[in-house]
């Protein structure tokens, strides 16, 4: 880009760049009333002040004038502070370069305008300004745009890292009621309603769920979610508890890899709570499995959590010879067992459940007995038995758990 060539053309292109500048305060006022009529966000003082508009737009146009008078073209740091600025104040992208179109309308008017009361100006003159005029307005929207992107990313990274921050305050606990109301209002979650904790498993600097958070926004679900090095944390605040089997919809479906969830609770000052119960649902998912696994909610379940190592050496006693079996009959024994506890000791319901007869139910339950030395008519050793097979199913364990007959 280069202004008019000729020295005839340069002596009148200045002498109109000279006549602008001395109607400046004019063209100033022209330009801001012009852009606050015609561009809603900067109509609203709130977002962009009148000073501070009128000040940004006479550095524009004098960086322009000068353009177009043999400055450094290269000159941009009025836009580029400009897309900043927007950027910053949350001014849309397509508002500010629409107020560089009406600023650059403006300033063209004021050439035309100044050139045609200059006595003896030739036409060609404002021709051949045409073209710096031009590329000059390509320069500076695309100089704004890069400085508004750049401060956008920029804001984006900051709000991310302030946001891991207060999820980290809900999944640890601030101490204090009062903090952990400004937290919560921060990330715009209630204190009480009905809360879910998802533990994703994750690769190193990947989101395991990386457009979850929009799916469950579609039903009326909020959450907010925090990166670890190997894995993906969101609390979801529901509207209510109905909404639970959708929350374990969405998160099904987009679902890479393994993911614990935790039960439905009540207050949010119990998120770390539900951390612990999640990761002990994802922890207990078999190797290489994807899909949701939620932390089964029953008040026997939350004592086991409360001290699973313990509840693993109980369960490796009680099950005793049971674990020593290949592991497709120690799992189908366990299964046909916890079915029958659920079914209320009823083989029948069982066997439908199972879809085997209801004589198969009994056997595998007296096989059961016969590997423990338990007798589920004896009220003590079936307890035992359910709080061993629920410890488990329920938490992570590894082959050294495994007994030996």
């Amino acid at each position: 880009m280069s202004p008019p060539r000729s020295a005839q053309h340069q002596a009148v292109a200045t002498q109109i760049a000279a006549g602008v500048q001395a109607d400046m305060a004019s063209l100033l006022d022209r330009v801001v009333r012009r852009i606050r009529r015609e561009v809603p966000s900067y109509g609203r003082t709130d977002i962009v002040g009148i000073d501070e508009l009128r000040s940004s737009v006479a550095d524009n146009v004098d960086h322009i004038i000068k353009g177009l008078t043999g400055a450094d073209p290269s000159d941009l740091r009025a836009p580029r502070a400009t897309g900043r600025a927007r950027a910053a104040q949350g001014a849309p992208l397509v508002e500010m370069l629409s107020a560089y179109r009406v600023g650059f309308a403006e300033v063209c008017s004021g050439l035309v305008a100044t050139a045609r009361a200059l006595p003896g100006a030739p036409d060609d003159v404002l021709v051949a300004l045409g073209g710096p005029l031009f590329a000059l307005f390509n320069e500076y929207c695309d100089a704004a745009i890069v400085a508004y992107r750049d401060e956008a990313q920029q804001m984006v990274r900051a709000h991310e890292r302030e946001r891991a921050v207060l999820v980290e305050a809900i999944l640890t606990g601030p101490a204090g009621a009062g903090p952990l109301w400004d937290v919560a209002h921060a990330l715009r979650l209630p204190l009480d309603g009905a809360f879910m904790i998802v533990a994703a498993r994750a690769d190193l600097g990947h989101d395991p769920m990386p457009r979850v958070e929009s799916a469950l926004a579609v039903h009326d679900i909020r959450s907010v979610w925090r990166l670890e090095t190997d894995l993906g944390i969101g609390v979801l605040s529901l509207t209510d508890r109905s909404r639970e089997q959708s929350a374990l919809a969405v998160l099904d479906k987009h679902a890479g890899g393994p993911v614990g969830v935790s039960p439905v609770f009540g207050e949010l000052s119990q998120a770390a709570w539900g951390l612990r119960l999640a990761r002990l649902a994802l922890e207990g998912r078999p190797d290489g499995g994807v899909g949701v696994e939620q932390f089964r909610d029953r008040p026997l379940n939350f004592l086991l959590a409360a001290a699973p190592h313990a509840a693993l050496e109980t369960a490796r006693v009680v099950l005793g010879g049971l674990l020593a079996l290949p592991p497709d009959d120690r799992d189908l024994l366990l299964t046909t067992f916890e079915t029958w506890v659920d079914a209320g000791g009823s083989a029948q319901e069982a066997s439908t459940v199972l879809f085997c007869h209801p004589n198969t139910v009994r056997y595998r339950l007296r096989r059961l007995e016969s590997e423990t030395g338990r007798r589920m008519t004896h009220p003590a050793d079936a307890a035992e038995l359910v709080a061993a097979a629920r410890a488990w199913s329920q938490l992570p364990h590894s082959t050294t758990d495994l007994g030996s007959r």
